[in-house]
C-alpha cells in the first residue's frame, strides 16, 4: 500500500507549549518554537502591523501536515484552524505556496463558497526569467498555470487565474491539445501539461501535477483521444531505471522506443486524473516525452 501523501502544510504561529491539540485523523502536527523570523515568514502585505508585532512575540507555532487537500478536504482543515484559532493562532500560512493570512481573514477565505476566494486564500502568481507562473495549486491537487510573458502582463496574470478559478469551481479534465479562454471576448490559448520545473522536488512551492503551459493566443486546439494511455509504471520511473543502467544520459531513440515499449492501461480520462491524484504526481506526456524528460532529469533534486 502506497504511504499517504501529506498534500497541505500549514505553518500556524500563536501557539504556547504544551497546548493540547486534536485536529482531526487526518491532521498530525508538531510544535516548533519561535527563531526570531515568525513575522518574517508573513511579510507579502497580506498581514496587518499590529498582528506582525504579536507574530513576533510569539512562543512558537503548530506545523500541520494534512493528508487531504485543500479542495476536498476544506471543511476538515477549516475546522482544524479553528480549533487552532482558539488556542491562541494569529495567522495560517500555507506552505505550498508561502501565502500567510490572519487566521480570521484565512477563515473567511476559504469558508467562502467562491473558488476565487480559495485561490486568493492559497495561491501567489509570481513573475521571473521571461515567464509568469502560479504557485500553490498543488495544495488543490492541481496543475499550476505557466505562460511566457508579452506587453501585457496584467492580462496574463487574469488570464492565468482564471483558469486556475475554472479548475477549482468545475474540476475539469483538461487535456494536452485542447484550448481554454476565460471569456468570449479573449482568444483561446492551447494547454499543454508540462513538470514543474520552477521549484525542484521535495520543496514545498514543487507542484507534483505540474503546470498548464499556455501556448500564444489565437491558438488552434489538436483533437484528443477517448481514452488516455497511461504507464504502469509510470514512464518518468521507467527512463530514470533506464538512464541509471546505462550509466549515461539517453538518446532521444531510446526515450522514444521506452515510451513505444512502455506497458499502457487504456482509461478514460476521468480515471487517469484520478489515479494521477492518488499517486500524488503527474508522468510525462507521451507525445512530449523527449522534450520533457530533458526537463525532468535536468533539475536538481
Amino acid at each position: 500500500m502506497a504511504e499517504p501523501i501529506d498534500r497541505v502544510t500549514l505553518f500556524v504561529p500563536g501557539i504556547a507549549p504544551g497546548t493540547p491539540l486534536e485536529l482531526g485523523d487526518q491532521i498530525a502536527h508538531e510544535w516548533v518554537a519561535n527563531d526570531g523570523r515568525f513575522a518574517d515568514a508573513f511579510r507579502f502585505g497580506t498581514v496587518g502591523p499590529d498582528a506582525l508585532a504579536r507574530l513576533a512575540a510569539a512562543p512558537g507555532a503548530v506545523v500541520a501536515y494534512a493528508q487531504v487537500d485543500l479542495r476536498e478536504g476544506r471543511a476538515a482543515l477549516i475546522a482544524a484552524v479553528e480549533r487552532l484559532r482558539d488556542a491562541g493562532a494569529i495567522a495560517v500560512r500555507i506552505e505550498q505556496s508561502m501565502l500567510g493570512w490572519e487566521v480570521e481573514r484565512w477563515l473567511a477565505l476559504v469558508s467562502s463558497s467562491s473558488p476565487w476566494d480559495w485561490h486568493r486564500a492559497a495561491v501567489v502568481v509570481l513573475t521571473g526569467d521571461g515567464a509568469l507562473q502560479s504557485c500553490g495549486m498543488h495544495a488543490f491537487s492541481l496543475p499550476d498555470v505557466r505562460v511566457e510573458l508579452d506587453d501585457a502582463p496584467a492580462a496574463l496574470q487574469r488570464f492565468a487565474e482564471a483558469l486556475n478559478a475554472y479548475q477549482l469551481a468545475e474540476d475539469p479534465v483538461l487535456r494536452t491539445g485542447q484550448t481554454f479562454r476565460p471569456d468570449e471576448e479573449t482568444p483561446r490559448r492551447v494547454v499543454e501539461r508540462w513538470p514543474d520545473a520552477e521549484y525542484p522536488p521535495g520543496h514545498p512551492c514543487h507542484n507534483p501535477y505540474g503546470v498548464w503551459r499556455l501556448g500564444p493566443a489565437g491558438g488552434v486546439g489538436r483533437g484528443v483521444s477517448e481514452l488516455v494511455p497511461v504507464f504502469v509504471p509510470a514512464l518518468a520511473a521507467v527512463l530514470t531505471a533506464l538512464e541509471a543502467q546505462h550509466g549515461q544520459p539517453l538518446t532521444e531513440a531510446q526515450v522514444l522506443e521506452a515510451r513505444d515499449r512502455g506497458a499502457c492501461i487504456m482509461m478514460s480520462p476521468r480515471d487517469a486524473q484520478r489515479l494521477e491524484r492518488s499517486r500524488g504526481y503527474v508522468d510525462l506526456e507521451p507525445e512530449l516525452a523527449w522534450e520533457q524528460w530533458q526537463l525532468v532529469r535536468a533539475r536538481p533534486g
